[in-house]
């Protein structure tokens, strides 16, 4: 996928980010804390259709930032 200015756009996954939630309305499943909307498609496609811009609000989730488990590593066992 490519930027109107030429350079290749990284795709946001919604679910790992801390302002992500899911609603209770089955018209607007999905929503955004930090934009204040809730809509059908992924909030970070719905940003990105109507500035041409990536999420610039996206914040990983604590878990996700933790680096992989070595189950090898005798300090866990």
């Amino acid at each position: 996928m490519k930027s109107r200015h030429g350079g290749v756009m990284e795709r946001i996954n919604c679910l790992q980010c801390v302002h992500y939630f899911n609603t209770w309305e089955k018209d607007r499943p999905r929503g955004c804390r930090k934009y204040n909307f809730k809509s059908m498609s992924m909030p970070s496609q719905l940003v990105r259709n109507e500035s041409g811009m990536n999420c610039q609000s996206f914040e990983k989730k604590a878990h996700f930032k933790k680096k992989d488990m070595d189950l090898n590593d005798p300090n866990l066992w």
